[in-house]
């Protein structure tokens, strides 16, 4: 077995490992554990990248038992991608929680005292890393679904750690998840049942020789999308993610916002890219059951979710008086985003196609193109939401709040945290130079060659929105004097034991959300291997 088939299988396996560790460790040993584990489940991403950035898909059948009947880890170009983003906020997370033990978690000790700094943090951090990596590596559909199970469970753990305050929505949030689960697994029963097989790859093509089933496959495929749509907080069923984004714990809150919902955004993407698309290009309809259209239909119908999203989540952004609620209605907002292509993959042809003067992609080079647009928005959102929630959560910790208000003038004595928000509101809006921005030049580009010009209005609007509500987020920060020309007394901290190191873990996402911007290319390029098209 090779190094890198080692990593293929280690990045969910030592997460795993590392939890059940941290669990009876002490404080101190637990935090210095946490963050040499976080390097080296980082340190694991890099031989599954190299090795899938050379073109080649990585497979690993687990004992040798090859599907329908073993367990296949399946490692391509969107995988790398998510493991990547995963490693980066997840060191980043961890080492913030190591400096400032506070961020964790509140708990109560025998004499009913609270006590901030939950060891739970640990166990359920790592659990979902390894939950987010199984999802990420998965062949399958079951696999996926217990991949996500591991996600969602650790992660309403996680919200419950902010004490007796937010165990209501972490109980609205396990409601959800549950609820998502079941759908997402009776569409996987369906599709076992009229294929006889869980692997993804093998029921496309089940699927395309048996047009017979495309009726039961369009209705699991309305089951899983439905079910996963939940899980990501598409409008209008986005109500549990802002309580239980705003009310986690400091540390929590950029891991569920970054990482969590993407898992299953990913299993959503998956399946529509490697089993809805597959059926339609394959272009052999039954004599019973038009599949082209129904499928181009729900399409269209997450489509306008995602455009309501857009708007409704940033005007609901824009009222907002404190930061960790503003930054999640942005991300309700932001999810929009991530559905726009779905009418691009279903009817990439248009006029634009014949006209050279307009573009030169043909068909599978629009699918690429709208696949890697959203691919850039989703990880430049993780990289700058990440660094969002971590700077609002060490205002929080210092200062004991996190409204704006009460923060005016605070870049005086955090220039580097207001500068992260700063970096982190560039990518955000997707601004020029970062990944977001690329992503929707990509994005639009595919759009305006297959016809969807539908998008151009949409995309300029949600940006101005965005910068209207980050803007509001940031401007009081910065401002030295008030409406008269007063000076504005400066924020009183309620603790001076705040560590200042902690700064450089949303500064480095900051950086991440620029830098990034500049490697387009590359990981564009990545993302086309293993592609369906």
């Amino acid at each position: 077995m090779s190094l890198v088939d080692i990593s293929l299988g280690a990045l969910v396996l030592l997460p795993l490992l590392v939890a059940a560790i941290l669990a009876v460790l002490p404080t101190l040993a637990r935090r210095i554990a946490g963050v040499v584990a976080a390097l080296a489940v980082t340190a694991l991403t890099v031989p599954v990248i190299a090795e899938v950035a050379t073109g080649e898909v990585l497979e690993l059948a687990l004992g040798g038992y090859e599907a329908p009947l073993g367990i296949r880890l399946r490692a391509d170009g969107m995988s790398a991608i998510f493991i990547a983003l995963t490693a980066a906020v997840g060191l980043c997370v961890i080492f913030f929680a190591a400096r400032i033990d506070s961020s964790t978690g509140t708990r109560t000790d025998a004499e009913h005292n609270e006590i901030t700094g939950h060891p739970g943090f640990w166990p359920l951090a790592f659990g979902a890393w390894a939950g987010l990596n199984a999802v990420f590596v998965s062949g399958d559909l079951f696999n996926s679904y217990v991949g996500l199970e591991l996600v969602g469970l650790t992660a309403v753990g996680l919200v419950a750690l902010g004490g007796s305050g937010s165990w209501a929505a972490a109980l609205r949030y396990l409601f959800i998840a549950v609820l998502g689960s079941l759908f997402f697994l009776v569409a996987v029963g369906l599709i076992v049942s009229v294929t006889g097989t869980l692997d993804m790859n093998q029921a496309a093509g089940a699927l395309i020789e048996n047009p017979h089933n495309h009726g039961v496959a369009f209705i699991a495929l309305i089951l899983l999308s439905l079910g996963l749509a939940m899980k990501v907080a598409l409008f209008p069923m986005h109500h549990w993610l802002v309580p239980a984004h705003s009310g986690a714990p400091s540390a929590v809150s950029p891991l569920l916002s970054a990482l969590v919902i993407k898992a299953a955004l990913f299993v959503f993407l998956r399946c529509w890219g490697w089993i809805a698309i597959p059926i339609v290009m394959a272009g052999n309809p039954a004599e019973s059951f038009d599949f082209d259209t129904a499928v181009t239909i729900l399409a269209w119908v997450f489509a306008i979710l995602g455009v309501l999203a857009l708007v409704i989540g940033a005007i609901m952004a824009l009222r907002q008086t404190h930061l960790k609620p503003l930054i999640a209605y942005s991300t309700v907002a932001q999810v929009g985003y991530w559905f726009l292509l779905l009418p691009i993959l279903v009817i990439p042809e248009g006029d634009s196609l014949a006209d050279p003067a307009i573009t030169f992609l043909d068909d599978a080079g629009v699918k690429s193109g709208a696949l890697a647009g959203t691919i850039g928005l989703i990880v430049g959102h993780g990289l700058a939401k990440a660094g969002l929630f971590l700077t609002a959560g060490y205002f929080k910790e210092r200062y004991g709040t996190d409204e704006i208000y009460a923060l005016h003038g605070v870049a005086r004595s955090h220039p580097l945290l207001v500068m992260t928000m700063g970096l982190s509101a560039v990518g955000l809006a997707g601004l020029p130079f970062s990944l977001s921005f690329t992503g929707k030049w990509q994005l639009t580009s595919a759009a305006v060659a297959a016809g969807h010009y539908w998008i151009l209005p949409v995309i300029v609007i949600a940006t101005l929105l965005s910068a209207a509500y980050l803007l509001k987020a940031i401007a009081p920060l910065l401002m030295q004097q008030g409406p008269d020309g007063e000076e504005i007394e400066r924020p009183a901290p309620v603790r001076e034991d705040i560590s200042q190191l902690a700064q450089a873990a949303p500064f480095v996402l900051g950086i991440l959300t620029v830098v990034t911007g500049f490697m387009g290319a590359p990981i564009f390029n990545l993302l086309d291997v293993g592609v369906s098209w």
